[in-house]
């Protein structure tokens, strides 16, 4: 069974124990389909994960802001074909500053996110109580609604 049977199975899935779902659940779902083809291929996965584990728990702590991010920064190269880490320090001393000014930008946007997004799913669903964009929701309005996909 390929990713896409597997993903496709997964429907069925939380059609049976949604809505919540744990990972062990999706493990054993993926077990029972013989989605994972050998132990060396799992193993291998696992090393890579690993890895990239701890590639994003290598921090760089800014003096001028205080702030705490990423040192590692993953991309995939589409002409190579495979996953390449940047290291922030290796950047021009102003274009790590530019940098970490818009992340400190990114990141509080995020938080607000990913606050809604618990809130909802915690049963508090109060999405307007989060500031946004007023034009959004007249953008929602008027957004087609999507096609469904087979």
């Amino acid at each position: 069974m390929g990713p896409a049977e597997i993903v496709a199975s997964l429907r069925e899935l939380c059609a049976e124990k949604g809505p919540r779902l744990t990972t062990e659940e999706i493990v054993s779902w993926i077990e029972r389909a013989g989605g994972y083809e050998s132990d060396a291929e799992l193993i291998a996965f696992a090393k890579k994960m690993k890895a990239r584990q701890y590639a994003r728990m290598l921090e760089f702590e800014d003096e001028d802001s205080g702030m705490r991010i990423k040192r590692l920064w993953s991309f995939h190269d589409d002409a190579r074909g495979r996953r390449y880490y940047a290291d922030i320090l290796e950047m021009p001393a102003e274009e790590r500053k530019r940098l970490i000014r818009q992340y400190a930008r990114f990141v509080k946007q995020l938080r607000a996110v990913r606050r809604a997004m618990a809130d909802y799913f915690a049963g508090q669903r109060f999405f307007d109580f989060y500031p946004g964009d007023p034009n959004d929701d007249e953008a929602a309005e008027e957004a087609p609604a999507p096609s469904r996909r087979r």
